[in-house]
């Protein structure tokens, strides 16, 4: 494996007599723990060395065979730069540079130009000696040591997007330890990579997506922080030597040469800042910036570019508000009642937040939730109060159901899923009164694992369904993966059924797949009784919108369980709520109950 290396054994300059002063020094310097820094360095498979300020090395000692492919004690009649690759030898001497001026350089992705002609592509980290001016420590280790082997790549050997998160959070904690914010996250769109086939062909195409996904990875730090976000997206994680723009040029280089086109990405650059905020704070605000950039419809390139100096800050701000409003519990909860299109019955109603007393959405804070990391918090809490509205007050009316929102990202949390069914647990006095729908603003990575969640609350006598279904993330394979009582139609194709009939095949479809599935359609935004009308031809069972009622708080004027949900649309029958326009007005007069 390194066989040889052990001789005098990779000590180099401390046997060789030009150097005897220095290698005398260096071994009274390093005594007993030599054999420490040895087992260190071979354990470890790295190269660790000591060069001056213009790289020459005085010191070598580690896996110099397999890194360099010369016995360590040859090192020392060489200098770094001597060793590197021509195309590489500019970044060698900048990151040289970056040290003598005292920085800490950590994963420059080099290629060391072996001795027959081929290269290893190595990760070079060092920093100034602690002890002696003029001489740098410095370790080379193979590249693809940065990232876990685990971790999945595509056919280029570019990350995915959940490898290219956790390396950016890894990085974002080791640059809050040490003050460092030299690493860069520059982000890459190309649409143009779509309409690429069509003009030079798929051949050409490959070609040039190869030579490009080569370019990023030997950018990257490490060699291992270039990825493929999807949608001719792209990121790559790298260092200050580098900068947008360089990206842009090297890209557009690489097309006209290859394939004969101008194609330039649409860049945006993120310094890794922590200041003033905790790695962990830092690394949801990275995550945040992300989802934005790879969710579709979401923000530009150019947006991104507009707020990427400040972002991580002003994320984090942002997420300590919501912290604070979950904390505090400045939150509402309203009703909306979902109605059975058969019967006129309410079957149960819908728990929504709402935020302070204005009664806004709360779309964009629960979307900014789900994307920092922050919405299990927020489904906890929110939980937590319907549980303890369904046990006192108006809330605890036998008759009453209702179904409160968990976020797809709640339940594929390990930790928050657990938390969440401890608490669902806890509420056995609750059964069959207590609903939960599935919500999630982007695809849930682990359907194995959320229905396994899922299976649990529904064994603990607590109905499941699918919220938005047809509609982004919650597509027709959510229904074969995850097993549930209902389905929520997303009110796009009610919309248009009522307007112009064109998603009447898709609703078709989907009430004909949730029936022979045995699982109720739940259909939203009805917003008058020729669309109740239309989703009852359609076999939809439940209905939900306007026309039923807006979201609404229990009235305070009326005394006891029933009298506060009577609205001027409902009335109670023989212990149910019904809805039924302007019955309200003759409820007395009708052997109504409340």
């Amino acid at each position: 494996m390194y066989e040889g290396s052990l001789e005098t054994k990779c000590l180099g300059p401390m046997s060789n007599k030009s150097h005897k002063g220095e290698g005398e020094g260096a071994s009274a310097r390093l005594g007993q723990p030599q054999e420490a820094y040895v087992a260190f360095a071979f354990a470890a498979a790295d190269l660790l060395m000591e060069v001056d300020y213009s790289g020459r090395i005085i010191f070598a000692i580690g896996a110099s065979m397999s890194l360099v492919g010369r016995p360590a004690r040859l090192l020392a009649t060489m200098s770094l730069p001597d060793l590197i690759r021509p195309e590489d030898t500019s970044r060698a001497v900048n990151a040289l540079r970056r040290m003598a001026q005292g920085e800490r350089v950590r994963h420059v992705l080099l290629h060391v130009a072996m001795p027959d002609g081929g290269s290893v592509p190595v990760a070079l980290s060092g920093y100034p000696h602690p002890d002696h001016v003029g001489r740098l420590l410095m370790v080379l280790t193979h590249s693809g040591t940065i990232m876990s082997p685990t971790v999945r790549r595509n056919d280029e050997g570019l990350l995915g997007r959940e490898g290219f998160e956790a390396l950016a959070g890894n990085l974002i904690k080791e640059s809050a330890k040490e003050a460092d914010d030299s690493y860069r996250m520059t982000l890459l769109d190309m649409p143009e990579l779509a309409e690429l086939r069509s003009k030079v062909g798929a051949e050409a195409t490959a070609g040039f997506i190869t030579r490009f996904t080569e370019y990023l990875r030997q950018c990257s730090v490490g060699g291992d922080a270039a990825a493929d976000l999807g949608n001719a997206k792209y990121g790559v994680i790298h260092g200050p030597e580098i900068s947008a723009h360089d990206i842009e040029a090297a890209i557009s280089g690489l097309a006209h040469s290859v394939i004969g086109a101008d194609l330039t990405p649409e860049t945006a650059s993120l310094a890794f800042d922590s200041t003033g905020i905790s790695a962990q704070e830092a690394t949801s605000a990275l995550v945040y910036t992300l989802n934005r950039f790879t969710q579709e419809g979401s923000a530009t390139i150019q947006e991104l570019s507009k707020m990427a100096k400040p972002s991580l800050a002003l994320t984090v701000s942002k997420m300590r508000e919501v912290k604070q409003t979950i904390g505090s519990g400045d939150f509402q909860l309203y009703f909306q009642p979902i109605v059975d299109l058969w019967s006129n019955a309410v079957h149960h109603f819908e728990c929504l937040v709402r935020f302070g007393d204005s009664g806004a959405s709360p779309y964009n804070t629960v979307v900014f939730a789900e994307d920092t990391g922050l919405v299990g918090e927020l489904d906890f809490a929110i939980l937590t109060r319907a549980i303890e509205f369904m046990r006192s007050g108006v809330g605890s009316e036998p008759s009453l159901r209702f179904a409160v929102n968990l976020s797809g990202r709640s339940l594929s949390s390990s930790t928050m899923a657990a938390r969440l069914l401890h608490l669902i647990s806890g509420a056995s006095d609750l059964r069959g009164r207590l609903l939960f729908e599935l919500t999630e603003s982007a695809a849930i990575a682990d359907l194995v694992a959320v229905n396994a969640v899922i299976q649990e609350i529904r064994g603990r006598g607590h109905p499941v369904g699918i919220d938005d279904f047809g509609s982004g993330a919650a597509a027709f394979h959510y229904l074969r993966a995850l097993k549930v009582d209902h389905v929520k139609i997303d009110g796009s194709y009610v919309r248009d059924a009522a307007s112009n009939g064109d998603s009447l095949p898709f609703l078709r479809a989907i009430t004909q797949l949730c029936r022979e599935l045995k699982v109720a359609t739940v259909a939203e935004h009805i917003e008058d009784e020729a669309t109740a009308n239309l989703l009852r031809v359609y076999n939809v069972r439940y209905g939900q919108g306007y026309y039923f009622g807006r979201p609404m708080r229990p009235s305070p004027k009326h005394h006891g369980t029933r009298a506060p949900w009577l609205t001027p649309v409902t009335q109670w029958r023989n212990g149910l709520l019904f809805f039924g326009a302007g019955v309200a007005a003759a409820a007395s007069g009708n052997g109504t109950d409340s």
